[in-house]
């Protein structure tokens, strides 16, 4: 007989749905609400998952594509109005282009280089023109800002139709590709589709070719062939590198890159290959000792017979050794220091701040360029006395005869201004024009009316609704189209 036993339940761990704070936004759309969403403290993000950690990094990504696509969308309309206005005067060949001033504006606005601004101006022409599909692509996140920039530099200069078709390619893949991938893909569809144009774009930029050098934020130097034939590249780099390998073999413990460094500078220096290898290897084994090792030096012009070169660097008189580096040119501020700073800039500088924000925060944004100027005039015309009297010091007048200053009074200028007094400009004072804020005659050329302008800059000074006041010896305030202003002062590096 069968008797019918109680099953025993056994309970499991209960389920319970754990909400997630970015469940279901994997693809939130960019705007407003996106950022509302971002807005959160960063100890919040303690809290998350590490899928949500990824979900976020995503959606600020896609965030920042909407904010530069506005941003491009802004300079865009910028720059249609200020060519707008070109078009209708006569371009006087003394002043910037209206697309170049632009270029500068914006520079000033968004505190980056002359040639940041120049990238930003012509990706937003291209993006909110021919390649409109690529902005709307950035505004709404499905690529971003290097991707974009991908695009606009491989359909460069090419046909209208052939952009087109080549853009349409791209967005296809584009969301799922790196940088490199996509670049790789679509020049090859252009290359196919257009390949005499994209011919004639590279021998353009090898008529550009250049020698380009920047500074580092490490204190060293960046120094760089730019735009060369491929086949000159290549040519270059594998004759340094197989001189490279050769000292290798004989000895240099050195990484192949750190050779091909030295190398290429003693080449440059103007040594003879010979010569250059002597230096390098020599500098290796100064090297290698303080490491504790040491080098054998004995063969050391065999190198390049190892690596299969022949030199041909005629012989150095005399027997003189390697070339030594070359001076490099002193810093216009270098040996003088920096000047002492008059007392009374830091003062005027801050009351101009104070007065033209107030002045900002009452005037109509039409009314605002002309408000801007008349009453930077204004205070200029009430200090006069005071800087005209400051500038003639022990002498009977203010200013000096003639156009020319003389060159203790350069001196002084390029001691006081180190770089271009335009806001955003680097160029050393020593390479630009001494300007006369007020043009000679009626200005004067003297302390208070002369800085250093880059011609570029000195060339938009001269645009229109463009100004620079110079309100106290080397205090300098510049208005632009827009009413904005920047101050420059003597202490700026």
């Amino acid at each position: 007989m069968l008797v019918a036993m109680p099953l025993e339940v056994v309970e499991g761990p209960e389920i319970v749905h754990v909400s997630r704070e970015w469940e279901g936004r994997a693809w939130f759309p960019p705007g407003p609400h996106l950022a509302i969403c971002l807005s959160g403290g960063k100890q919040r993000l303690a809290d998350l998952t590490d899928d949500e950690l990824l979900h976020v990094a995503a959606a600020a990504r896609r965030q920042t594509s909407w904010a530069q696509a506005r941003e491009l969308a802004a300079i865009a309309e910028l720059t249609a109005r200020r060519t707008a206005a070109e078009e209708a005067d006569d371009h006087d060949y003394r002043i910037l282009p209206a697309r170049e001033a632009v270029t500068e504006e914006v520079a000033a606005a968004l505190t980056v280089t002359g040639n940041t601004a120049a990238t930003l101006v012509h990706l937003a022409e291209q993006l909110t023109g021919p390649l409109s599909r690529t902005g709307d692509a950035l505004e709404t996140g499905r690529i971003d800002m290097a991707r974009a920039r991908v695009i606009c530099d491989v359909t460069d200069a090419l046909p209208e139709q052939v952009t087109r078709r080549v853009e349409a390619a791209a967005l296809e893949k584009a969301s799922d590709q790196t940088t490199g991938q996509l670049r790789r893909r679509i020049k090859r569809i252009a290359q196919r589709l257009a390949p005499e144009a994209v011919e004639e774009r590279r021998r353009e930029a090898v008529r550009q070719r250049r020698l380009e050098l920047w500074d580092n934020p490490s204190g060293t130097a960046d120094l760089a062939l730019c735009d060369l034939a491929a086949e000159d590249a290549h040519g270059i780099h594998n004759k340094i590198t197989a001189a490279a390998h050769g000292l290798k073999a004989d000895g240099d413990t050195r990484p192949i890159h750190v050779i091909r460094a030295d190398l290429a500078t003693q080449l440059l220096n103007g040594a003879p290959l010979p010569d250059a290898v002597h230096a390098v290897l020599a500098q290796a084994g100064a090297t290698d000792q303080q490491n504790g090792g040491t080098l054998d030096l004995r063969d050391s012009a065999a190198a390049p017979r190892m690596a299969g070169i022949e030199s041909s660097g005629a012989p150095r008189p005399n027997g003189a050794g390697p070339p030594t580096p070359a001076a490099t040119a002193a810093d216009p501020a270098g040996d003088a220091g920096s000047p002492n700073e008059d007392p009374a800039i830091p003062e005027l500088a801050a009351m101009m701040a104070r007065r033209l924000t107030h002045l900002r925060d009452r005037t109509p944004a039409a009314e605002l360029p002309t408000a801007v100027n008349h009453a930077v005039q204004r205070t200029a015309a009430r200090l006069a006395r005071q800087r005209d009297a400051l500038c003639q010091g022990d002498d009977d007048r203010h200013g000096r005869p003639g156009h020319r200053p003389p060159a203790s009074m350069r001196r002084e200028i390029e001691g006081r201004h180190a770089t271009c007094v335009f806001p955003t400009c680097n160029q050393p004072s020593h390479r630009c024009d001494l300007d006369h804020t007020v043009p000679w005659r009626p200005g004067i050329t003297c302390r208070c009316n002369l800085a250093p302008l880059c011609r570029r800059h000195h060339r938009l000074k001269q645009s229109p609704d463009w100004n620079l006041h110079h309100i106290w010896p080397g205090l300098l305030l510049w208005t632009t189209p827009a009413g904005a202003w920047y101050i420059v002062r003597p202490d700026r590096e």
